[in-house]
């Protein structure tokens, strides 16, 4: 799969896109995975419910959220990829990462989660022809279904690095394709 062009994407997810080298989103997707398993693997489960700052979603807020964010990018990109450009649908980010009560769910179910849903993810974009992969989106979200795939890493990172930088105080580590 190619990288994406610029035209390819709003210029909202540019800051995405940004974090990413020009490669394989397919392989982008799988480094960008790994690197973020290697630092939420490091988190232990009693600071799961922490929040850096009053009114911050907690740790497992933000991991939802990428988990969230992840199905529902791909569903777009299954829809354009199969020649359904209808309206895609908005969603509230704060609303679905607050509507869960993580304080229950177990740390290692939603590292389990990020786990499974990456790999279904990588699969469905593997499965995707040349032609399908340069389908355009709709006027509420105008970008192709690679630019998906990129799009879904560099949001992993994003939320990685914010979680590197502001939950743990660490320096980011350097992302490496």
């Amino acid at each position: 799969m190619k990288f994406p062009k610029a035209n390819e994407y709003n210029s909202y997810f540019k800051t995405y896109i940004d974090h990413l080298p020009e490669g394989d989103p397919i392989e982008l997707l799988q480094k960008a995975q790994a690197y973020s398993l290697r630092i939420l693997r490091k988190i232990p489960k009693e600071v799961a419910n922490y929040r850096y700052e009053e009114g911050k979603w907690s740790i497992k807020e933000l991991v939802l959220h990428m988990v969230d964010c992840e199905q529902i990018l791909s569903y777009r990109a299954l829809r354009f990829a199969r020649g359904d450009f209808q309206s895609a649908l908005p969603f509230d980010e704060d609303k679905y990462a607050t509507a869960a009560n993580l304080e229950q769910i177990d740390w290692e179910y939603l590292l389990t989660s990020t786990e499974l849903l990456r790999q279904f993810t990588i699969h469905l974009f593997k499965g995707f022809t040349e032609e399908e992969q340069v389908l355009g989106g709709s006027k509420a979200f105008p970008s192709t279904v690679r630019a998906v795939a990129a799009i879904i890493a560099g949001h992993q990172l994003h939320h990685t690095y914010v979680l590197q930088e502001r939950y743990l105080k660490e320096s980011v580590e350097p992302f490496n394709l």
